[in-house]
């Protein structure tokens, strides 16, 4: 039997047809064979999977939980009955999950460096102050930093220097990240926490999912840097494009954990954006992401006037990278790549400023 608790983590995980769905059964979008219209169900009263486009899970005994296991899945209740609310589900430890019945980690709060102070709680502060020159320097905004929760720290010596940025998940705070406010030459201007202070690493988390689940989006733009997030996003909103979403995945590759939390969002296209120089990395990749979305990268230009897609630079460099984005075929090769669409066509995918979103 599925209980109300587990459920409602079904819901939240998958994309739901509602008006296919009833009191019985729930139907939804199946991440295994690229399913668009609903063809996977699960039945509520014995706990069984079935999807009419691909029948897999059959080697599961068809149970649910068997399937999405094998698939990297995890829910925090079994099946019993329950009444707990998603948030408090949401906010289970880690440690109350046996090792050998989870392949994502729980959506669990962690807690940010000692002293951890948002600059919205003092702007007026010489941190505060530092940090928001940091972002004039990058062509962002004291008021952009401070409403993504950007803060700094006088206790932690080891972070002291750094701007914090929290990364959340369903609003918990899973992960965060430090840019230094004062850039000192051949030093790293980047931080991330130490494993026995964060135990679920970058590759865990995918900062601004949040936004891909409310918006729900045409388009994600898989960007490296939190600052490029925020970059893209101004961006957006000044070409007033609501159906695009700019996520970070920190590094130069998606996780697979990353993948199929971005699959869970129900994500229809995923442009990968990175630097010049990992444009080859970005292209072998995509053959080990899911199949259940368009798949497209962009390249930022090269050569002298190479304008990397780093919040110091004018981001129209990446904008015309995303309108010439070219799709991924599996088993093509680099040079003919076949444009995501089912004309299999390499051409400008979309006019960005058209305006018409």
């Amino acid at each position: 039997m599925i209980g109300e608790a587990l459920k409602q983590e079904i819901m939240h995980t998958f994309v739901v047809v509602k008006d296919r769905s009833n009191a019985q059964q729930l139907t939804f979008l199946c991440p295994e064979c690229g399913d668009t219209n609903g063809n996977r169900s699960v039945d509520l009263a014995n706990g069984l999977t079935n999807c009419w486009r691909c029948n897999k899970g059959r080697n599961n005994k068809g149970t649910f939980i068997g399937w999405a296991r094998a698939l990297g899945y995890h829910f925090v209740n079994k099946g019993e009955p329950s009444s707990i609310p998603i948030a408090d589900l949401m906010a289970k430890l880690e440690s109350e999950v046996p090792d050998d019945e989870y392949a994502m980690p729980v959506v669990t709060p962690v807690t940010l460096p000692d002293g951890f102070t948002p600059i919205a709680n003092e702007p007026k502060s010489a941190y505060s102050k530092w940090i928001g020159k940091m972002a004039k320097r990058k062509n962002l905004s004291f008021d952009i930093f401070s409403e993504v929760g950007c803060g700094f720290t006088r206790d932690d010596p080891l972070w002291e220097p750094f701007a914090i940025f929290p990364v959340h998940d369903y609003r918990v705070p899973v992960y965060y990240q430090g840019r230094t406010y004062v850039d000192i030459p051949e030093q790293p201007t980047k931080k991330f926490p130490h494993r026995s202070k964060v135990p679920n690493g970058a590759s865990c988390w995918v900062y601004g999912i949040d936004e891909v689940r409310a918006k729900k989006p045409r388009l994600v733009v898989v960007v490296e840097s939190i600052l490029n997030v925020l970059s893209l996003r101004v961006k957006f909103a000044r070409l007033r494009i609501k159906d695009m979403v700019s996520v970070c995945v920190f590094k130069h590759a998606i996780s697979d954990m990353q993948a199929v939390k971005l699959s869970n969002c129900g994500v229809k296209e995923l442009c990968l954006l990175f630097d010049h120089d990992a444009i080859d990395q970005a292209w072998a990749h995509t053959a080990s992401l899911p199949n259940n979305f368009k798949l497209t990268v962009a390249e930022m230009p090269a050569g002298e006037n190479n304008k990397k897609l780093d919040a110091n630079d004018d981001v129209d460099a990446a904008i015309e990278a995303i309108e010439n984005r070219l799709g991924y075929s599996m088993g093509s090769a680099r040079g003919r790549m076949m444009d995501a669409n089912p004309k299999g066509m390499a051409h400008r995918a979309v006019d960005l400023t058209s305006a018409k979103f």
